[in-house]
C-alpha cells in the first residue's frame, strides 16, 4: 500500500527536476500549506463569501451567456 509520505517522497523527487521557477511556485504552495498561521479573514471578505454562499444555496449562479461572455472577453 501506497502511504502518503510514500506519495510524497515521489512528487518532492518529481519537483527537484523540474526548472527553477517552477521550483520555487513549489516552494511557494507548500509553504504556505505548511504556514502554522490560518488566514482570517476581514469583516469584509466574511461578507462577500457569506453573500456568495447564500446565493448559491438558493440556485442563484451566472447564466452561461454571461460567462461566456467573460472567457470571450478580449483580454489588453
Amino acid at each position: 500500500m501506497v502511504t502518503t509520505e510514500d506519495k510524497l517522497e515521489t512528487l518532492f523527487a518529481k519537483v527537484r527536476t523540474l526548472p527553477k521557477a517552477r521550483q520555487e511556485l513549489a516552494v511557494e504552495a507548500l509553504s504556505e500549506i505548511a504556514d502554522e498561521e490560518a488566514y482570517i479573514l476581514s469583516d469584509d471578505e466574511r461578507a462577500v463569501l457569506e453573500s456568495a454562499l447564500q446565493r448559491a444555496k438558493r440556485g442563484e449562479f451566472a447564466a452561461h451567456t454571461d460567462i461566456d461572455e467573460v472567457f470571450n472577453k478580449p483580454w489588453s
